[in-house]
């Protein structure tokens, strides 16, 4: 399994051997042999675990057995315990979630660790499949589990639950088995019991066939992007969609696509061409959408910011209050950090479509010559930005969410120019009334 492991993280560009790596273990079999894959493949690690104080005597042995496996691995084990203080509005499963990447933040900032890897496995992306098929989800949906997302690195992906067990069971890996597995009182349960067996026995290769299928909705999901950005005509900070450019039999379709970065559903589209005459309105919580006589017009809401660009290829974007430019060029050796108004980035680690966004409170940023991520906020404040700065300052992020630029600071360390590079994004930013 070593060697599949290497070649998936040098497929999907996981893990380096200069990366640390923060291994999330529960305790159970998938997480224990991932924590022993990667150290015996070679790799800096170090491990997480939480222990959420469900299950009595159960919960206790859980960390215990982790920290005598880290004991053993000679690795260091950072241990935690849940206090628990509910909200309503969480269910413990979202709750648990909530905590455990809280953890994972504050230890990679301050232990400096630049991935966290997680033991999600093949049958866990067929079960996320069939959950999220159940919900009525579409095309974006059905994806699968991402292999990567920010630092979040999932190398387990390509192994089905009968490998990780051989493993675990040839070296005599030490793991414990959660009881409420076993349990049919969840739907993830119900589908890994009876469903996946079920689709086994017809096929023994179908964990490795839904793999393909993930692969394959992912790049009709991008292409479906790409296709619906070019439907949006930008008006400043708004936007315009002929309904005449889109195919009459698949209007409402093709609407929510091109909608759904605003926040809209699929049911408002629908409901919006349904309307008899124009000016019917449909709102998400900052945009409202209006229907004209051939069109749909997408306004920014009153007393909204008016803040956010989407940028679907190279070009020019503005919102009445800064505009950027985005160029694509080859590479020739001059290399901008991103210090003043433009910035220059390796074209092959950046995905469109971007967005121009003012900073959020929960924005992190990997800044030069850093391989952890810091929170950006206090970033800028150490740099001497003030309160009044701060509430005006942007960050460039790409469709998956990871800030590539903060305009008028720098560029992230993970998208610089390097050797290899041989095509980038020329970059400027300005603000209208300087």
């Amino acid at each position: 399994m070593k060697k599949q492991l290497l070649e998936f993280c040098q497929l999907h560009d996981l893990i380096s051997k200069d990366d640390r790596v923060l291994v999330a273990v529960s305790g159970g079999r998938d997480s224990m042999v991932l924590a022993n894959l990667l150290h015996e493949a070679g790799f800096n690690i170090g491990i997480a675990h939480m222990n959420y104080m469900l299950r009595g005597k159960d919960s206790d042995l859980d960390a215990k057995t982790v920290d005598e496996f880290g004991a053993l691995l000679k690795v260091k084990v950072h241990s935690q315990e849940v206090q628990w203080d509910l909200t309503p509005q969480l269910n413990i499963q979202e709750a648990a979630r909530e905590e455990r990447y809280r953890m994972f933040d504050s230890l990679c900032n301050e232990f400096s660790y630049s991935k966290v890897a997680t033991a999600h496995h093949a049958e866990d992306n067929a079960e996320s499949f069939f959950i999220n098929l159940l919900r009525g989800t579409g095309i974006y949906g059905l994806q699968g589990i991402p292999v990567k997302r920010d630092n979040i690195v999932r190398p387990l992906l390509w192994a089905n639950r009968e490998e990780i067990t051989n493993y675990a069971q040839k070296y005599h890996l030490p793991y414990r088995d959660d009881a409420s597995n076993e349990t049919d009182a969840y739907l993830r349960n119900r589908i890994r019991h009876h469903l996946i067996p079920m689709l086994d026995s017809l096929d023994p290769n179908a964990d490795k066939k839904l793999s393909t299928s993930f692969q394959n909705l992912k790049e009709d999901a991008m292409a479906m992007t790409a296709m619906a950005d070019k439907l949006r005509n930008n008006i400043g900070s708004n936007y315009s969609i002929d309904l005449q450019t889109l195919p009459p039999e698949s209007t409402a379709t093709w609407l929510y696509h091109a909608l759904r970065p605003f926040g809209f559903n699929r049911t408002q589209c629908e409901d919006l061409l349904k309307a008899s005459e124009a000016g019917k309105k449909i709102e998400s919580p900052r945009y409202e959408a209006i229907l004209r006589k051939n069109a749909v017009d997408v306004i920014l809401k009153d007393g909204a910011k008016n803040e956010t660009i989407i940028i679907t290829h190279v070009g020019e974007f503005n919102n009445g209050s800064v505009f950027i430019e985005v160029v694509s060029k080859d590479y020739n050796g001059v290399m901008n950090l991103g210090s003043e108004h433009t910035a220059s980035l390796d074209s092959k680690a950046i995905s469109f479509p971007l967005t121009l966004t003012m900073i959020e409170s929960e924005d992190v940023f990997q800044p030069l010559g850093l391989d952890y991520k810091v929170d950006v906020r206090k970033f800028l404040k150490e740099k001497g930005f003030g309160p009044a700065q701060l509430k005006e300052m942007y960050v460039l992020k790409t469709s998956d969410g990871r800030i590539c630029w903060i305009p008028e600071v720098q560029i992230a360390d993970w998208c610089k120019i390097d050797a290899k590079t041989s095509q980038i994004l020329s970059l400027s930013f300005g603000r209208y009334g300087n």
